[in-house]
């Protein structure tokens, strides 16, 4: 009986400790051929309030202050102070932790078996291990588990190029299915809305619908029940279900229990994801989704697929073409009918052409 219990408490800790690994760190901060990786737990009332953050380097030396301190470097939303090698502080979106208690510093092999060590400039960086820093001294406390952290500046809303709705406000509306495509590209897509005042999520949804053909849902208790885009469905059954979110950024996403818990006004962001991971890096859905058939029969562009460049023909009067890659990248802008792009990787590109009448989006691909 004994060795069974001591079996099984071994695999329970194999279980915690395989909960979070290096293959689900999502940014990483320089270059190199070894490895570190940084969790900060702020201990607050948030969900989420830890985060883990990878870094490459090479050489010897390093110490955690280099790799917190390059990670800030990066993330404009993180802002640390570390004077004489001391974490004295480190904010993060609306992570603000007062000063009435310290970080303690930990290190180890997994996330689950880190221990109290010397402090950030006195613990060097060793290939494969986990740092971390958690808001609490008194006593110290171990970094919860993570979730990987996320970009401020993966996906902006200057990149929004058709908007939704009227007003002087905007925000983004993120929808994650939480699936990979072939390509390896999440299933998630961004649409932008205007609007005036403030907006709660579901009318939010609700404008969306009302302008785009391809988009449905439906609600029930304050939660999203099923979720179409095009061909992307999300139906709520046993543990699938769509999980909310608000933030201003990808970086800052916040768990919310339902709908009545969102109100967004300037600049706030909507996230839904269906399953466990925050709404990811998205495409712009009405670039990718919402292309009208009778909308491009008033335009032609040949050849397609095409090296050199592509010609468009088209009746009315050209005011803009704009070239994006398929991640909603703007690579390229023109005013005129025939457009050079060698200069472009093969690939598929979605091309958006701005007349005084319409706008509409073609696929394209570049041999």
């Amino acid at each position: 009986m004994r060795k069974i219990y001591l079996f099984f408490l071994l695999l329970c800790m194999q279980v915690l400790s395989a909960q979070f690994t290096e293959n689900d760190i999502k940014f990483w901060v320089g270059t190199g051929s070894k490895k570190a990786y940084f969790i900060a737990d702020f201990n607050d009332d948030s969900t989420p309030n830890s985060y883990a953050w990878g870094y490459r380097f090479d050489g010897n030396g390093l110490t955690m202050e280099d790799m917190i301190t390059a990670i800030a470097a990066t993330e404009p939303k993180m802002e640390i102070e570390i004077p004489s090698g001391f974490l004295y502080s480190l904010n993060y979106n609306h992570h603000t932790p007062s000063l009435d208690d310290y970080w303690s510093t930990w290190s180890g092999n997994t996330p689950s078996t880190m221990a109290f060590n010397n402090g950030v400039n006195n613990d060097l960086l060793v290939d494969g291990r986990w740092y971390g820093a958690s808001y609490s001294f008194s006593p110290p406390t171990m970094p919860s588990l993570p979730v990987p952290a996320y970009s401020s500046a993966w996906f902006v809303p200057s990149q929004v190029t058709n908007w939704v709705g009227s007003g002087t406000n905007k925000s983004l509306v993120v929808i994650d299915f939480g699936t990979d495509n072939a390509n390896g590209n999440a299933n998630s897509f961004v649409f932008g809305i205007k609007y005036n005042g403030s907006i709660t999520a579901e009318q939010a949804l609700q404008l969306i619908q009302s302008q785009a053909s391809y988009f449905n849902f439906a609600s029930a208790n304050n939660q999203i029940t099923n979720l179409t885009l095009n061909s992307f469905t999300g139906n709520t059954s046993g543990s699938d279900s769509w999980k909310l979110y608000k933030g201003k950024d990808l970086s800052s996403w916040q768990t919310k229990a339902n709908l009545s818990h969102i109100q967004l006004s300037n600049n706030d962001w909507f996230g839904l994801s269906f399953g466990q991971r925050r709404p990811f890096t998205p495409t712009e859905a009405q670039l990718t989704l919402g292309i009208s058939s009778v909308t491009k029969k008033k335009f032609n562009i040949y050849p397609n697929p095409a090296s050199d460049f592509i010609q468009i023909e088209t009746a009315e009067k050209l005011k803009e073409v704009n070239i994006y890659s398929v991640t909603g990248q703007k690579i390229m802008t023109s005013q005129v009918t025939k457009i050079d792009i060698h200069s472009l990787n093969s690939g598929v590109y979605f091309v958006e052409i701005k007349t005084a009448e319409s706008a509409t989006v073609h696929k394209i691909v570049k041999k």
